[in-house]
């Protein structure tokens, strides 16, 4: 995600789950976009949220907010992470069918864990 520019996405599948990467300017405060999500995943999706937003952080360094999420045929896990110094929003949202979930899921955690955002612009 060091390279990529605002709009660009990234869609990595393994089995029925989808581990989505998409970027964004970042315009405001860190929560807004964030808050966002859920009122679109709530009302617009019908998804409901899995407990309370949590702050994170990687080995890298990289920190945000995520929460988790479920509906009737699927569950999923959202990472926020903006980099104020370089006015980007970065949104991971990692989906899929409840059966194997657990597994894919730590799997997803390598992948958010593996992501740097430090590069020289």
């Amino acid at each position: 995600m060091s390279r990529s520019k605002a709009g660009q996405s990234l869609m990595l599948f393994k089995g029925g789950h989808k581990f989505l990467v998409s970027t964004f300017p970042w315009a405001g405060g860190p929560d807004g976009p964030l808050v966002r999500q859920q009122r679109l995943m709530e009302r617009g999706q019908r998804l409901q949220m899995d407990g309370d937003v949590s702050d994170f952080i990687t080995s890298w360094g990289l920190q945000g907010k995520t929460f988790a999420y479920y509906g009737s045929k699927l569950a999923g896990r959202f990472w926020q992470v903006v980099d104020q110094r370089r006015k980007s929003l970065v949104q991971i949202d990692f989906y899929g069918a409840s059966d194997g979930m657990e597994e894919a899921l730590a799997d997803a955690r390598s992948m958010l864990d593996s992501m740097d955002l430090e590069a020289p612009q």
